[in-house]
Parts: structure tokens; C-alpha cells; sequence
């Protein structure tokens, strides 16, 4: 009986963890997203280094309508 406990102790954790490792990086996906970029770019272009930010805007633009039109097949 003591076995099975473990045994279904072991599982019920690693999903937990598994869930948690899942959260965490949603939730870092939305914060670099949602925070980090944009601040890094006013940052570049407060710089006056607005010829880096532009190809990156760019790039940035191109993958997310790539991303998009992925999801969407």
C-alpha cells in the first residue's frame, strides 16, 4: 500500500512541476513581450541608434506574421 502512495505521489508532483515549469514560461513569453521589447526599442531609438531599430522592428514584424499565419492552417 505504502508503494502505491509513492508511486502516486511521484506522479501528482511531476505533473504539478511540469505545470509549473508551463506557467513559468508563458508568463516570461508575456513579460518579454508585453515589457521588455517595447522598452528595449524606445530605449535604441532614445539612443539615436534608430538605424538598429528599425531592421529589428522589422524582423520582429515578419515572425510575428509568420507565427500568425501558422496558426491559422
Amino acid at each position: 500500500m505504502i508503494t502505491l502512495f509513492v508511486i502516486l505521489m511521484f506522479m501528482f508532483f511531476g505533473k504539478m512541476i511540469i505545470f509549473g515549469i508551463k506557467a513559468a514560461w508563458g508568463l516570461g513569453k508575456f513579460v518579454i513581450g508585453l515589457i521588455l521589447l517595447p522598452v528595449l526599442i524606445i530605449g535604441v531609438i532614445a539612443a539615436g541608434l534608430v538605424y538598429l531599430a528599425l531592421p529589428l522592428l522589422a524582423i520582429i514584424g515578419v515572425v510575428l506574421m509568420v507565427r500568425k499565419a501558422a496558426e491559422a492552417v
